[in-house]
């Protein structure tokens, strides 16, 4: 279906408007009957099908009136690059919407229409080869036809998704925009691997730090725990608070810059048009060809603005940032790390308990280091020394303030 353009006249908007308006009065009227039956009110049911008949003859009649319904062969290369989209973009995005959510429900309802729109997509494509081959055999016999402008590569019979279009598999097409999708939200989730390393990190050096310096300094471990405790609880919170404020804040921006974006495009078009002319020209291509790309991309104003944010802001126009999510894996990874080298000191006294505490400590940050390397594909070893020798640092560093400030303060 085709969207509203800011050119439309005001009666072509209502026009659309009421078109959405019965399309949705069908589902609905449709889903009552259906639940009518359910209930045993097969009556009631017929009532809501008898009206929903209604509505989608007065549905047809705004499409036809709006100038909306082509031949079939415009009618079916439409169609096909719909479903594509759907299939490809707006059911994915969906899906991962609906699971950061929590809502599996949706995210279920949402899979299995995008496993019916790729089925779809496979009988509007194979619909239109034969339409297709069939125009091209009657222009060829001579015969009458309804021509209509090349708007869709041919596509090349096949079976399933083995369909081909300019020499490219539909599977491949699919697949390829789907992991387009997929590795977006999968570089947002790996942006978070900061908030781990830096929450536990600093929860483990500060805290190990800590409980070694009071660990030496005194011999009551009623102190020392209540010390390592009184640290890594505050210490969560700040960490914590600090995340969810800086993500925040680098949120605000983004969506600050891309207002002003959308503001300069509303105001001054043939400027914005001018700086994408640039952009491409700079990537290589000849002031033609910059210029027609910008051209095609300037005819739907929600695609130049989303390219002209990634191309001249250099910034995704997709919200992937959660600031409370951010907030979460830092404190959680604060609290977690900071209470490793508490934990001996519940169980063991004086020299015992600080050598397991560093120790442990050592341990979980060498671990750190290792996990942090095979996400980034570094060295994993050479990252977990590297982590280790900083920590042995700080515990050595309160070691030697837990022995130092007691004889200056004596």
């Amino acid at each position: 279906m085709a969207s509203e353009s800011p050119s439309m006249s005001k009666t072509d908007r209502n026009l659309w408007s009421a078109i959405v308006s019965e399309a949705l009065a069908y589902l609905k009227y449709n889903a009552y009957s259906h639940r009518a039956l359910e209930e045993g009110h097969p009556e009631v049911a017929q009532v809501f099908q008898e009206v929903a008949g209604a509505e989608t003859i007065h549905g047809m009649n705004h499409l036809r009136v709006a100038g909306n319904l082509k031949t079939t062969l415009v009618n079916l290369r439409t169609v096909t690059e719909d479903e594509s989209k759907e299939y490809s973009t707006m059911y994915p995005k969906m899906i991962q919407d609906a699971l950061d959510e929590g809502r599996q429900d949706a995210a279920d309802s949402f899979a299995l229409a995008m496993d019916r729109e790729r089925h779809h997509l496979e009988v509007f494509t194979n619909a239109l080869q034969l339409l297709e081959d069939k125009t091209a055999a009657a222009a060829a016999a001579g015969e009458p036809l309804v021509s209509a402008p090349a708007q869709a590569p041919v596509a090349t019979p096949g079976s399933g998704m083995g369909i081909t279009v300019d020499g490219m598999t539909m599977e491949t097409y699919v697949t390829a925009a789907t992991e387009i999708d997929r590795e977006r939200w999968r570089v947002a989730r790996l942006g978070r691997l900061r908030e781990v390393v830096f929450g536990a990190q600093d929860g483990l050096l500060s805290t190990v730090a800590l409980v070694t310096g009071v660990a030496v300094a005194v011999e009551s471990q009623t102190t020392i725990l209540v010390a390592g405790l009184a640290a890594a609880l505050p210490g969560m919170l700040s960490m914590a608070t600090g995340a969810f404020l800086g993500s925040r804040a680098e949120q605000d921006v983004r969506r600050a810059e891309i207002a002003r974006e959308a503001k300069e495009l509303e105001e001054n078009p043939a400027e914005e048009l001018a700086e994408l002319v640039v952009l491409y020209q700079r990537e290589g291509k000849t002031y033609q060809e910059a210029r027609h790309l910008a051209d095609e991309i300037a005819e739907d104003k929600e695609l130049w603005l989303r390219t002209l944010v990634e191309k001249e802001l250099g910034i995704s126009p997709d919200d992937t940032t959660s600031p409370t999510k951010d907030a979460l894996t830092m404190g959680v990874a604060f609290i977690l790390a900071a209470i490793i080298p508490i934990i001996p000191h519940f169980f063991l006294e004086g020299g015992p308990a600080i050598g397991v505490s560093i120790g442990a400590a050592l341990t979980a940050l060498f671990f750190l280091g290792v996990g942090k390397g095979r996400l980034v594909q570094r060295s994993p070893v050479l990252q977990g020394l590297e982590i280790l020798a900083i920590g042995a640092v700080s515990a050595g560093i309160g070691f030697a303030l837990g022995v130092l400030i007691p004889r200056l303060i004596t």
